[in-house]
């Protein structure tokens, strides 16, 4: 009769719908682990660990210790320095002189610096450093400010030849200090590491469950 088929073609459609929303579930569920890898494989759980690109100590230098830094608060001449290294897109950008750059790579070590979080580790001597602001929205390399700053850095820590290096400069906004409850940079942090392990199976698991009750 017609009135069974309209229900088997309801009952299909219902059926296809339900089909749908499972399906859109697994993919919000998969998407979600598949960022998770990717957020937990972006940096190094610990300092010390190998680098994950080849240049990357070398970037870093290039960024932050440059030949030439000024020595001068001339903005025409920071202007030229970040033209010729090709970093006018970067907004806030900190520099070293030369005569720190034995100390800098220091902070990667036991001697010199303090476990902070993840691959990164905050110096126990503070540092003299120029931070230069660019307006980006310009499209000129047009310099907002020059600063000079003092604080503990905050660097990433990765083996590169065979020796834990700089890789990476983070912001210390809040002026943090190191804590001498942490491991000197370069120790084993393996609790930390232990605990990341634990939460990766948690997530895992949760997500298995997840599909079993979908599916």
């Amino acid at each position: 009769s017609l009135k069974s088929k309209a229900l088997t073609i309801k009952k299909i459609i219902t059926d296809q719908e339900i089909v749908s929303v499972k399906m859109m579930r697994l993919a919000l569920i998969v998407l979600t682990t598949a960022l998770s890898l990717c957020s937990s494989l972006d940096v190094n759980e610990k300092p010390c660990m190998r680098a994950k690109h080849n240049n990357a100590h070398a970037t870093f230098l290039k960024r932050h210790l440059p030949d030439g830094v000024p020595k001068t608060w001339d903005q025409n001449v920071w202007n030229a320095l970040l033209r010729q290294i090709k970093t006018c897109g970067r907004p806030t950008q900190s520099f070293f002189h030369e005569n720190d750059r034995e100390r800098v790579n220091a902070v990667c070590t036991k001697a010199g610096g303090k476990q902070h979080s993840d691959n990164l580790c905050i110096s126990k001597e503070k540092f003299s450093f120029v931070t230069v602001r660019v307006n980006v929205h310009e499209g000129l390399c047009g310099i907002k400010s020059i600063r000079n700053e003092s604080k503990h850095i905050i660097l990433g820590c990765d083996e590169v030849a065979d020796a834990c290096r700089p890789v990476h400069f983070e912001g210390n906004p809040n002026d943090l200090m190191p804590s001498n409850n942490q491991p000197d940079c370069g120790e084993s942090s393996g609790s930390n590491s232990r605990f990341k392990v634990a939460m990766f199976e948690i997530v895992l698991v949760f997500n298995l469950l997840a599909l079993i009750y979908i599916l």
